[in-house]
């Protein structure tokens, strides 16, 4: 039934055993790259010499190995079941962790081979993503998906914020190679913690219709651009994301250069306000019990751009460092309610047989775009400034929500001809009338 019509009921997920298992490996996934994101580009300028070109060519490869893989992963996951692709994706990421240590030791590590580990991490952490929304809502009921998507977002959050600066103290304790050794072991705990859910998985869903190669490749696109709610919040979404990472120069020469923010001061206003995302998410369950789904990522969406005017306007003031950390806490505990809440609404709002194809379309726009947006912002910043540039990006960051849909009208009947037949199916589960 469309939400206009009424507001679903979400329960808690607290004592389910098996979602514990699941949350416990993502955590520990998360946790685990946070280490390994500070590490690589350490042990590259310090071990292998890489130059600057070298170090960026890592991060350029694990984008363009998500680029590639995004489409034709989601099909390869699909129709298979989830919990096996996920303890596989977190033993292949260990495997090739532990080669980095290894040739370390023995002196004949190559910028080649962290390319290629930070390549099929990527790949890797596609494949398990994409499994894991998958799974979850076969793990957990209908009305528990939005409580667990709130505790995994809010877990997120909170590695972003304690993830890097741990990293750090970590890395310094034990090297840069010790670190990689930690990141590596952390996948293997994911994978145990994956082994240890007992809940049978369902079948997975079968090809109802033999599209064609490109038709199924583009499944998740064909039904998300075919269901206006949708369509709108990935469009939001991308334009969102994509002026954070356009902001990004912008920030570091604007706290760094303009302001003489001293590194206490950056670090601590780059991580703290990540906690307003913890929160955020925590909190999602409770306002879609009382708004509803699309009407709280709408009002969410609405309320967390402004905030990011007090970073350019304030900034510079006497208490500039107060109100750029307060202004990214709010920023980033709307994002945390939003994100959480569109998380939901994907998998509560989109057939199984199509849930991980829609799900890497997430990741393959991200990812394809943040590059772009990353650019213009160096660009922009050169030209007119950092202060000018976060204004610019602050408009763009608020208007990101006028693209969200005011109400839901329904799930398409017909998402294009590959379509057709599975997806009238489906409407009884979408909850649209026959």
């Amino acid at each position: 039934m469309p939400e206009v019509s009424r507001v679903e009921e979400h329960r808690g997920v607290g004592g389910h055993r098996d979602f514990r298992f699941l949350w416990l490996a993502r955590a520990s996934s998360q946790l685990g790259s946070a280490v390994g994101t500070v590490a690589l580009p350490i042990i590259a300028v310090s071990l292998v010499g890489a130059s600057p070109f070298e170090v960026a060519l890592i991060s350029v490869c694990a984008a363009v190995s998500t680029a590639l893989l995004a489409f034709p992963i989601g099909p390869f996951i699909e129709f298979r079941y989830k919990r096996p692709i996920m303890v596989w994706s977190d033993v292949a990421r260990f495997v090739g962790l532990l080669t980095v240590p290894l040739c370390g030791c023995f002196g004949v590590l190559t910028v080649a081979q962290l390319c290629a580990v930070a390549a099929v991490n990527a790949a890797c952490q596609i494949m398990f993503s994409s499994a894991s929304q998958s799974h979850l809502k076969a793990l957990v009921s209908r009305e528990r998906l939005m409580d667990a998507n709130g505790r995994l977002e809010a877990t997120n959050w909170l590695s972003m914020s304690v993830g890097p600066s741990a990293a750090g103290v970590l890395i310094a304790a034990i090297k840069p190679l010790g670190g990689i050794v930690v990141n590596a072991v952390a996948f293997a705990a994911s994978a145990v913690a994956v082994w240890r859910i007992r809940t049978p998985e369902p079948a997975p869903p079968r090809r109802q219709v033999k599209p064609s190669r490109r038709g199924e490749l583009l499944a998740g696109l064909d039904y998300a651009w075919s269901y206006p709610a949708m369509r709108s919040i990935l469009f939001s979404w991308v334009l969102f994301a994509g002026c954070v990472s356009m902001a990004t120069p912008a920030t570091t020469i604007f706290y760094l250069r303009d302001l003489d923010f001293s590194a206490v001061e950056y670090g601590l206003i780059m991580g703290i306000p990540s906690l307003g995302g913890f929160i955020g998410a925590r909190l999602t369950r409770r306002f879609v019990n009382r708004s509803g789904q699309v009407r709280t990522i709408r009002w969410s969406g609405l309320l967390r751009g402004p905030w990011y005017f007090l970073i350019p306007l304030l900034g510079d003031t006497r208490w500039g460092p107060v109100w750029c950390g307060v202004g990214f806490f709010a920023v980033l505990l709307f994002s945390g309610l939003t994100n959480s809440a569109i998380a939901g609404f994907r998998q509560l709002n989109t057939p199984d047989h199509l849930l991980t194809r829609v799900t890497t379309l997430w990741s393959f726009t991200t990812t394809v775009s943040q590059p772009i947006f990353l650019l213009v912002g160096g660009l922009m910043t050169a030209w007119v400034g950092a202060q000018n540039t976060l204004l610019i990006t602050s408009v763009l960051i608020t208007a990101s929500a006028l693209l969200l849909p005011r109400r839901d009208s329904g799930a398409p009947v017909v998402a294009g001809p590959a379509l057709r037949t599975a997806t009238t199916g489906s409407r009884h589960s979408l909850g649209v009338a026959p």
